[in-house]
């Protein structure tokens, strides 16, 4: 924890109080926050298996690793703990900046609640004794203060501004990174105290702070700058002085001017140069490496040619341009056929439509950093392209992205950097937009229209201003928004049918054994058995989905069968009970016929006949037919489900012998901690892979049902033959990354591979 508590004082660095707390503003900034947080912190804990799975892979053979093995379960089964866990450490700094006070962050294992502090600085909890802290707790709380300092280098100027309008909101504390609730310290914290019930090892849970410094930046970057930008847009203290923009990347390109609306949002821009020469220098390193031992082969390297000049910045981006206006055929080759490199395919044709400038294509050559950015493009989208279920129409038009992102990528390498980077976030809607997209129904049709328009508009309008980037976006995912709400009421619908058709059964089932129960080894005349096994099971049926099995109408309508069955039983030992108890059954029977739409003259007829019949039992004689015939004329319809629409899509058949299904206990935990949207991708019998959605759990029959990105339904399936299919490898959770950031992951895979 922080050695020393120091007082917060009433006046705010900007020279205000608020004069009182704000308790509406802080609840809205919770969830807000909340939002953004949780957001962050679970893109980490999707990124663990990765993490500790590539740790694995560079180990020795001597060495263990089966405590990786064991902390990758515990963290995925503790995931939604872990969530949960974190959002309370959080919300209760907030709580105690609704009461004037202020937690301080603490590192401690435990996560107990911290010492408040009013606004007058006075510490209320005293210090009653002093513990000795083990070796292994003083090493997690080193590696969250480590992660704590290294967020708080990050945004310096921008947590000064969040410290000073949080405060204010607070009655006028004056809040540090210790003491802001979304402050690194707090951060740092709550991660601590969430993941500290987890039964990992002490290196596991060091490594779990380190990937936490290497991938919360970014995240923090975006939620900081929304949740300032939401501030001042909520008029507190809008007059602070603005934070001072940083200076640009490696290789600079001509400026260009930012709108006034995009400063205001953006307010600043953090310090990216030295992460970009870090980064870019590894990756030039990586490159150089991977061309030279590509598993298909060397590769040839364009800046190495003998004699050849390199084309100049602006000579490049001329060259795209005119491949941008319409995308080569040597392209488009290279999207459908992965022979040779995609990257390879563009630094030709860059080559070849150089003699268009009036350069010679057989002296020109191409910088080593154009090369580096042009290969990462290429490869980004040729992992893009493989991994992703893009297929048909939705393959051509991503692949027309291309050479507009090798231009972007000269201009601004931000783009690899930054979540938030516009060229970023339109590559993302676009890959959803055409992903598992075969263009079948009119929707997905219309929305294949939609990313052409777009990608056509970026490769007509794109010069060299990204700010088309940020008008497409919005204008995309605003179309993708309404899709996304038509895909929702699919889900719905299939929840809806499912759940309807899970009713029918269980109230099938119940109204068999009901009836099993009573009539099972019974000898009666074929027009009772027709009577109580089709129009009395109709009726129940029909009762049980209206009512329910505990109504008075289903109490009713078994006491008229067991009425009836006992009037048979009277007729056996002749007429005396039979006469009294005749009467009495016509109503219930009446009920029992108009439910299967037997009313009127019809079904007075079938009553008078089954009466007759049993008196003529009660008399001894053999029973007459026309009550048979009578029920077999107008036998009632079978009962069915709610329908839902076609999907076009067979349903996936998982396990073939459901009555011997082998799984591991630990396996169906797992599939019980799946929550509702989790993606994961399935294999049936054929070894067709999909990626499907967890859209709704029984509550019936707990069974879980998955649907394609169109809503539909693909499967159905219990929790016992999910954990087959995951023993069997055939069930495997998807990482649901936007399309840019999972494609680089595999890229920096790729070339960490080969260089290994």
């Amino acid at each position: 924890m922080f050695d020393n508590v120091h007082p917060i004082h009433q006046d705010s660095g900007a020279g205000r109080r608020g004069p009182s707390v704000q308790p509406m503003l802080l609840e809205k900034l919770s969830s807000q926050a909340m939002t953004q947080l949780s957001g962050a912190l679970a893109s980490v804990l999707g990124r663990v298996d990765d993490a500790l799975f590539d740790i694995m892979q560079s180990s020795g053979p001597r060495q263990d690793t089966s405590h990786y093995i064991q902390a990758m379960r515990e963290l995925r089964l503790r995931r939604v703990q872990i969530e949960k866990r974190f959002q309370a450490e959080i919300g209760a700094g907030f709580q105690s900046l609704m009461e004037g006070k202020a937690r301080i962050a603490d590192f401690s294992r435990s996560g107990k609640s911290n010492a408040p502090v009013n606004i007058f600085g006075k510490v209320k909890s005293e210090i009653s004794s002093l513990s000795l802290v083990s070796e292994e707790d003083l090493e997690v709380q080193l590696a969250a203060k480590q992660l704590s300092q290294s967020l708080e280098n990050g945004f310096g100027q921008l947590l000064g501004q969040l410290d000073q309008r949080i405060g204010w909101l607070a009655g006028g504390l004056e809040l540090s990174s210790a003491t802001n609730p979304i402050g690194p310290g707090h951060i740092a914290a709550a991660i601590n105290s969430a993941t500290g019930e987890c039964d990992v090892s002490l290196q596991v849970r060091v490594i779990l702070f380190k990937l936490c410094e290497r991938e919360l930046s970014a995240a923090l970057e975006d939620a900081y700058h929304l949740l300032n930008h939401w501030l001042i847009q909520a008029g507190v203290l809008p007059t602070l002085p603005q934070l001072r923009p940083r200076q640009g990347l490696i290789r600079k390109r001509a400026p260009e001017p930012a709108s006034a609306e995009q400063q205001r949002a953006r307010e600043s821009e953090p310090d990216y140069e030295s992460q970009a020469r870090e980064l870019f220098g590894t990756l030039h390193e990586l490159l150089g490496y991977y061309r030279r031992n590509a598993p298909a082969g060397p590769q040839q390297t364009w800046s190495e040619r003998a004699g050849a000049r390199p084309l100049k910045p602006q000579q490049m981006l001329d060259v795209l341009s005119l491949l941008q206006s319409q995308t080569p055929q040597r392209l488009h080759l290279g999207i459908e056929n992965s022979n040779e490199p995609l990257s390879n395919r563009v630094k030709r044709e860059v080559l070849d439509h150089a003699a268009k400038l009036g350069v010679d294509p057989s002296s020109a050559g191409i910088d080593p950093v154009d090369e580096d950015a042009i290969d990462l493009v290429g490869m980004l989208f040729e992992v893009l392209l493989d991994e992703r279920e893009i297929q048909g129409r939705g393959r051509d038009l991503v692949g027309r992205l291309v050479v507009p992102f090798v231009k972007v990528a000269l201009m601004d390498r931000k783009m690899f950097l930054r979540k938030t980077h516009p060229a970023r976030r339109l590559l993302n809607v676009l890959a959803e937009a055409c992903e598992q997209n075969p263009g079948e129904t009119s929707a997905e049709r219309d929305l294949l229209a939609k990313v052409e328009d777009v990608i056509e508009r970026l490769n007509a309008e794109f010069n060299e201003n990204i700010a088309i980037f940020e008008s497409l976006l919005e204008e995309m995912s605003a179309y993708l928004d309404q899709y996304r709400k038509r895909i929702e009421l699919s889900e719905r619908r299939a929840a809806e049918a499912q759940r309807g058709r899970e009713r029918l059964e269980q109230a099938r089932d119940q109204v068999h054994a009901e009836i099993e129960s009573r009539i099972a080894g019974r000898s009666m005349p074929p027009s009772l058995e027709l009577l109580l096994r089709s129009y009395w099971s109709h009726h129940l049926m029909v009762v049980s989905l209206r009512h329910g099995e505990g109504s008075d109408d289903y109490q009713k309508g078994l006491a008229t069968g067991e009425a009836l069955i006992a009037c048979l039983d009277e007729a056996h030992y002749g007429m005396a009970g039979l006469l009294s108890s005749l009467p009495a059954l016509r109503p219930g029977l009446e009920r029992i016929l108009a439910s299967s739409g037997v009313t009127g003259e019809s079904a007075a007829v079938i009553v008078r006949a089954i009466s007759e019949e049993l008196r003529q039992i009660g008399r001894g004689e053999a029973p007459s037919e026309q009550a048979a015939e009578s029920l077999s004329a107008s036998l009632p319809p079978p009962l069915v489900a709610p329908a839902e629409p076609e999907s076009g899509v067979p349903e996936l058949r998982l396990v073939s012998d459901r009555d011997a299904l082998d799984y591991a206990p630990d396996d169906v935990e797992k599939v019980r901690a799946l929550t509702i949207g989790t993606w994961v991708e399935l294999t049936d019998e054929q070894g067709q892979l999909q990626a499907v959605k967890l859209a709704w759990v029984s509550p019936i029959s707990s069974r879980l049902m998955f649907v394609n990105k169109r809503g539909m339904r693909v499967c159905v399936a219990s929790v016992q033959e999910l954990a087959v299919l995951m023993r069997e490898g055939r069930l495997n959770l998807r990482v649901n990354n936007p399309a840019f950031e999972r494609a680089m992951h595999k890229v920096l895979g790729r070339l960490q591979t080969v260089a290994a």
